[in-house]
């Protein structure tokens, strides 16, 4: 390189023009975001949107596992451990081959009960190879496009859920800051408490009173998140952002359970708002 400066200064040849700094905009345009950010919120919503389906659907990971492996027409397509990486928010970059089986579980659902199990069995073959049960696809449900809405899901959706183009309003989900979270995490004590007192009044012992909100919280749940709700309705431990985030779909489900609610009378966007409300009060 030294020599090369040389030679340029004998041929009294002009110097080399600098090259342009790249430069970051202090700001974005209106409606834009940052790349990094998008794909941010991406996977997060991926991770409610999971939680929803899931806990909507009744179905294990390894039973929605099968299912998929049967749309995809080989096994191994979206073992239990994934599932529960992309649950939980913890995939920085979900595979195509995740999303492409999570899409044909879908499509397979959506097939089944609209088209009826001949039509979806010429298409994917026999279920019973992958050992999936009728009544697990006659339960589930499926997820529908915001737009299109008699349309299931399908693997290009399910990338741009992932990448943040895509977003499902009816899940009725809400980003919360940290200290938010911190005050719902509180009043979601006080509310379940409540709760407890008013099946107290009715003749229950404390314990049975809390056995029966526990009993309310939905079953598709790990034993993990069921302990961690008594120890928050208890008071020894609190929700972080994340957790209440992907929380509030099965803790609204569980309020509606316990009121005997209509379905889909009572989703996430209700038990925020109530939530918050009370915070105000208080």
């Amino acid at each position: 390189m030294k020599s090369t400066i040389d030679l340029r200064q004998a041929l009294d040849w002009p110097p080399e023009a600098p090259q342009p700094a790249l430069t970051v905009p202090d700001s974005l345009p209106p409606g834009r975001q940052l790349a990094s950010r998008r794909h941010l919120i991406g996977r997060q919503h991926l991770s409610a949107v999971l939680n929803f389906w899931m806990a909507r659907a009744g179905l294990s990971h390894e039973q929605l596992g099968s299912i998929a492996d049967w749309a995809m027409s080989e096994k191994g397509w979206l073992s239990s451990p994934q599932l529960s990486h992309l649950r939980n928010g913890s995939v920085v970059k979900p595979s195509h081959r995740n999303l492409d089986a999570l899409g044909g579980a879908n499509e397979a659902i959506w097939l089944w009960q609209r088209r009826g199990p001949e039509v979806c069995m010429r298409r994917y073959g026999p279920h019973s190879a992958y050992r999936i049960e009728d009544q697990w696809l006659n339960n589930a449900i499926w997820l529908h496009h915001p737009v299109h809405t008699d349309e299931a899901l399908c693997y290009a959706d399910f990338c741009d859920l992932q990448a943040g183009y895509l977003s499902l309003p009816y899940l009725g989900e809400v980003n919360l800051s940290p200290s938010e979270a911190r005050n719902l995490s509180q009043a979601l004590a006080d509310l379940f408490d409540r709760l407890a007192q008013e099946l107290m009044g009715e003749g229950q012992t404390m314990r049975q009173a809390l056995d029966t909100v526990l009993a309310a919280y939905p079953s598709s749940a790990s034993p993990d998140r069921r302990d961690h709700l008594r120890s928050v309705i208890l008071g020894t431990a609190d929700y972080s952002k994340s957790e209440l985030e992907k929380e509030l779909y099965l803790l609204a489900e569980t309020v509606r359970q316990l009121r005997a609610l209509p379905e889909g009378s009572y989703g996430p966007a209700e038990l925020h708002a109530e939530l918050s409300a009370s915070r105000r009060r208080a």
